[in-house]
């Protein structure tokens, strides 16, 4: 297979039979609620482009801003719960809209601590479109699959943004892409091991949030996080476990089921309940959510997900606002380059809903941010005027 088509995610046996008539019932749900999104866009074709390595970066130094007082929920080994502090309110900023990049946007590598011994740093990279520094954007957490690298997921998104950006039909946003990758467990599921060799749920939530934002910590109304295939499996995971810091995530070809290969759950089914999105729905309520599935999905791990989450979501009654959609293409990172135009659009709607709330909702301005630690001021947006759209 191509490179360029490479998976996202091994193989894995079928959870179960599919009967034509539950098939006819998934199109029925899944016309039902395509209809309702009432929306399509246009593709568009991806090259990488201007990016800007910085494998030489400094190492971002764990946060000892303002991000290091908030406190977490306690964490237990039967949820698996990421230990640490967490990000809190973005600080007050004073409203002023967006404007249209004037260019390209540019990719930085921040090297960021692991939280654990099996790697001492993980990239990632970071997506800043064209627009002046003083203007803090919205954050897209985007997640990999495997095999997978955050390299290849900016490179087939990158063009995609900066085409959205440019021509002004989406207002910006910053998209950082971390590593999902372990040495132990190279199958992480983006979650924390139970043996502590890879804590990548800790790492991405403790430090490469803070380290991509800076002093300018987001609301999570101006956060989301978007994966494809085990990434889309993350992205689900994590919004649900974190209820708080995400209002919106999208799953492109994800599942949401334990699929759990190298053992980072330890076959315990305290810790395998703590990490099943579907079980989970309830703690999506009032939450923006996308599902994308590849119309030629022959993956039995991903083949219907969508419909069925999507079902799951339907009948919680929770208040979720949902758009799905089955998209051309196979399980390849041509897919994802293909339907991020509607991520980014779907994206854009609920950044530019929630600013404004929270917009309306701040203390009165209180000047520019100072500028963010040594090694994220690439990628954090300093300044003090959030997006409006």
């Amino acid at each position: 297979m191509a490179a360029s088509a490479a998976r996202g995610h091994r193989r894995a046996p079928k959870r179960r039979g599919r009967s034509p008539l539950r098939a006819v019932s998934l199109f029925v749900i899944s016309t039902a609620l395509v209809v309702g999104s009432g929306v399509a866009f246009g593709y568009a074709t991806h090259h990488f482009g201007n990016h800007q390595s910085a494998d030489d970066a400094s190492i971002v130094p764990p946060p000892t801003g303002p991000l290091a007082g908030s406190t977490a929920d306690s964490a237990s080994a039967t949820d698996n719960s990421a230990p640490g502090a967490r990000p809190g309110a973005a600080a007050p900023t004073t409203p002023r809209p967006a404007p249209k990049a004037t260019g390209p946007g540019t990719v930085t590598t921040l090297n960021v601590p692991s939280a654990d011994d099996d790697m001492k740093t993980r990239p990632v990279d970071v997506y800043r479109p064209a627009v002046p520094a003083n203007v803090v954007l919205p954050v897209v957490y985007l997640l990999h699959g495997v095999p997978g690298e955050p390299d290849r997921m900016m490179e087939a998104v990158k063009d995609v943004l900066d085409q959205a950006f440019t021509s002004g039909a989406e207002a910006p946003f910053i998209v950082a892409a971390p590593t999902g990758g372990g040495n132990a467990h190279n199958d992480t599921e983006w979650a924390d091991a139970q043996d502590g060799k890879d804590m990548v749920e800790s790492y991405l939530i403790k430090n490469v949030i803070p380290a991509v934002e800076g002093n300018s910590p987001r609301p999570a109304s101006m956060r989301a996080i978007v994966g494809f295939s085990m990434g889309g499996y993350g992205a689900a995971n994590l919004a649900l476990r974190h209820p708080d810091l995400f209002d919106q995530f999208v799953s492109m070809a994800g599942y949401f089921h334990v699929d759990d290969p190298d053992g980072m759950f330890g076959s315990d089914p305290k810790v395998e309940a703590a990490n099943t999105p579907d079980d989970m729905v309830q703690k999506a309520a009032g939450k923006r959510v996308m599902l994308l599935e590849d119309q030629d999905e022959t993956d039995p791990l991903i083949e219907g997900e969508a419909a069925e989450f999507a079902q799951r979501l339907h009948d919680c009654a929770c208040g979720v606002d949902l758009s799905w959609h089955l998209e051309p293409g196979g399980h390849s990172y041509d897919f994802v380059t293909g339907s991020f135009p509607k991520v980014i659009t779907f994206l854009d709607q609920g950044f530019t809903a929630g600013t404004t709330a929270a917009q309306s909702q701040a203390p009165s301005p209180a000047g520019p941010s100072a500028t963010p630690s040594a090694g994220a001021s690439s990628a954090a947006a300093a300044g003090a005027t959030p997006s409006s759209g």
